[in-house]
């Protein structure tokens, strides 16, 4: 129970009455009393109520029928503030015997507001044209007035009687308040929580009156036809044909002038005449109303809002796009590096030829991860065939890891300062594809984002710092093209990051330089703009080590490991690292066994073995001596050399039968005998006898030259 606390007394206690709505404003333990405040309506007896009001007001009393709700104006001078001394033990007493209740609902606003709440009183302070003082300039001009009270709160509060305090103020005020004006003032911000809200005029009944059972045509008249001319649409049932009619015919592509003339024949049974003069118009056969297109347009705004209208003539995703204005930019919403992210992807336009003849390999895609702060590409990730989870874990291994080391997995050669961002964000923003679901996210738990938020199908604005930075290729009419590349996944994948090291180093963000950076010199380029921010410590990303990021992000695989190096699918690994872990060496002892390893999907050049406790890095290795650059490709193009060499060694097998028989088919015509005609005898040779001796020193020398060595 706080100051402003609206309370009630359901069978009265002491001073309190029934039915009365009582705003706590202090227990002051020096008097030893609780002061209670009541606005009371000062509504004539017996006022009449007047034919078109249809504004209810409302009391904090019920007790007198004569100043009801109904008749209160919703003005604050209809209320008088009345303040109720209450002894603090009675009023504590009261509490703990229920006598004395917090009323279930709490409203927002004083009682001239008549029950409205903050949001729709929201509605009716808009800015309107042509108004020659706001609500927020009265609001203030009030405030200037009740700031000293405010500011001495306790010492308003704590005298014998605050209203003569209060009335005392008014009169000292340049120019002289009214003293009853500011006491309704004074006790309506303090009893509603300091809230500007309670010093706006109550608007909200203002040309309220129903129009409706006018005869009398109103509006504005025409100039033209004159001013009884046509008919009024007060009478609710023409208002229910207009709505019907729009119910019917809205649609996709229907304008309103298209729904307004079906309406007229079909729902009120309009039929077209010609006059003399060649001009038509619609008229009843039986001379009954019908609206005009302007008051057909205006009951049916009144029914539905304009973006309604709009989605159902645009459709909801063109309404937002276009149709809607700018609600801010999303770099207002954060004031530090990687405070929050977006992630998106897109399709590379280029196709690569592939190993097999005339085949091409599947799309690559790429995913870029953008700092909303700076604009800087933060993380880049891969995917070939498909939009994959993959992709996002790869940018996240990207942003989180240095990028010299990152780039060096291509074989591209980058310095610190090409692209500086070091981390992850704790806030991620995507679209409702592959990167929101769970194995887009860190195998860590460690590292998984505080915020993730997935933004709407198809609606490329909730994301639109990342959005408007993907490549847009120039769509060309006429029959289909498309661009073929010699270049592989990997040196794709290359190109990709280069591009995004170009971007960030030519990307024009001037709208998010601030004061300081334009009078600091800063250059609006995303790397500009990361370095000066990170000097002055505003950087919210979270680091980790490289073989935590390799563990978290990159897609887990098992390598077989022999004696001589570790293999996945065909391809053979080895580094220093592996050589002097001992793994070989088990290998050799126990035979070929397989441990866990981590791979980049698209270049699998460097493979991370798991070994306890460390983690090796191997290095692709070629058969022979040869050009390193062949060693670069993707895990795809690794699976289709892997099964050219299966379907090598399986055309081998009868290949190297064919072979072997046609040679000796070649000894047969060469020397009549047979290629193998070897008899298998037991026992040992007798090539050292002394026959076999004395026979080889006759042919020894007719079967070296004739001046040869002995």
């Amino acid at each position: 129970m706080q100051t402003g606390t609206q309370l009630c007394a359901p069978d009265g206690f002491d001073v309190l009455r029934k039915d009365v709505v009582y705003h706590l404003l202090r227990s002051d333990p020096a008097r030893q009393r609780v002061l209670l405040l009541e606005f009371k309506c000062k509504c004539l007896r017996h006022r009449p109520k007047a034919q078109n009001d249809t504004c209810p007001s409302y009391s904090s009393s019920t007790e007198q029928p004569e100043v009801s709700a109904l008749n209160s104006t919703g003005s604050p001078e209809s209320f008088r503030p009345v303040l109720h001394y209450l002894s603090r033990y009675r009023f504590e007493q009261g509490l703990e015997d229920g006598m004395i209740v917090t009323r279930e609902l709490q409203e927002e606003l004083p009682p001239w507001f008549n029950g409205l709440t903050i949001d729709e009183l929201r509605t009716y302070s808009q800015p309107r044209q042509g108004r020659k003082k706001s609500h927020e300039e009265r609001i203030d001009q009030i405030l200037l007035h009740l700031w000293p009270l405010v500011q001495n709160l306790d010492q308003v509060l704590a005298a014998e009687s605050p209203d003569a305090v209060i009335n005392a103020h008014a009169r000292a005020c340049k120019p002289v308040q009214h003293e009853t004006r500011l006491r309704t003032a004074f006790y309506a911000y303090l009893a509603f929580g300091f809230s500007r809200w309670a010093l706006h005029y109550a608007v909200h009944c203002i040309g309220r009156w129903s129009r409706m059972g006018h005869e009398r045509k109103l509006g504005r008249p025409s100039h033209i036809y004159g001013a009884h001319h046509g008919h009024g649409t007060n009478d609710p049932e023409i208002v229910e044909r207009i709505l019907e009619g729009y119910r019917r015919f809205a649609g996709p592509g229907q304008h309103l002038s298209r729904i307004y003339r079906r309406t007229l024949v079909s729902v009120f049974g309009c039929v077209m005449q010609t006059d003399p003069f060649g001009r038509k118009s619609f008229i009843h056969p039986a001379g009954r109303p019908f609206p005009s297109l302007g008051q057909f347009a205006y009951r049916v705004a009144q029914t539905f809002p304009l973006e309604i209208r709009q989605t159902y003539k645009y459709g909801h995703a063109r309404v937002r796009n276009r149709l809607t204005h700018s609600l801010g930019r999303f770099a207002e919403s954060v004031g530090n590096l990687m405070e929050r992210t977006e992630q998106d992807a897109y399709c590379c336009d280029q196709v690569a030829i592939g190993n097999r003849p005339g085949s091409h390999l599947p799309a690559l895609w790429v995913v870029r991860i953008r700092c909303i702060a700076s604009g800087m590409i933060v993380g880049i990730g891969f995917s070939v065939g498909a939009e994959l989870a993959s992709a996002y874990r790869m940018a996240l291994f990207c942003a989180a890891v240095d990028k010299v080391k990152f780039a060096s997995l291509f074989g591209i050669e980058l310095r610190p300062e090409d692209w500086p961002s070091i981390g992850i964000s704790p806030h991620v923003i995507n679209d409702r594809g592959p990167g929101s679901t769970v194995m887009a996210d860190s195998a860590d738990a460690a590292f998984m984002p505080v915020i993730k938020e997935a933004a709407p199908s198809y609606s490329g604005q909730s994301k639109a710092s990342v959005e408007t930075l993907h490549p847009k290729p120039v769509k060309q009419e006429g029959k289909p093209r498309y661009k073929e590349t010699r270049l592989t996944i990997p040196q794709l994948a290359a190109q990709e990051i280069l591009r995004a090291v170009a971007d960030n180093h030519s990307t024009d963000v001037t709208d998010r330089l601030n004061n300081d950076a334009l009078n600091d010199g800063v250059f609006p380029t995303p790397v500009s703009l990361w370095n000066y921010l990170n000097r002055r410590g505003r950087n919210h990303a979270v680091t980790m080590r490289f073989e935590e990021a390799v563990r978290a992000y990159l897609t887990p695989i098992e390598l077989t490991v022999r004696d001589d190096a570790a293999y996945f699918k065909d391809a053979r690994y080895d580094s220093d690292a592996l050589q002097c872990s001992g793994a070989l060496q088990k290998a050799h002892d126990l035979g070929r066994y397989t441990l866990p390893g981590y791979m980049l999907d698209v270049c699998v050049r460097h493979l991370w073995l798991q070994l306890k406790p460390d983690m090796a890095e191997v290095d692709a290795m070629l058969s022979i001596r040869d050009g390193q650059e062949q060693l670069y490709i993707s895990v795809l193009e690794l699976e289709q050399l892997e099964q050219i060499r299966r379907d090598g060694k399986i055309e081998l097998m009868t290949h190297r039968l064919a072979a072997q028989c046609e040679y000796e088919e070649v000894f047969r015509a060469l020397t009549g005998q047979a290629f193998e005609q070897g008899i298998l005898k037991p026992g040992r040779t007798r090539r050292s006898k002394a026959s076999s001796v004395q026979e080889r020193q006759e042919i020894i020398g007719h079967l070296r030259a004739k001046w040869g060595r002995r």
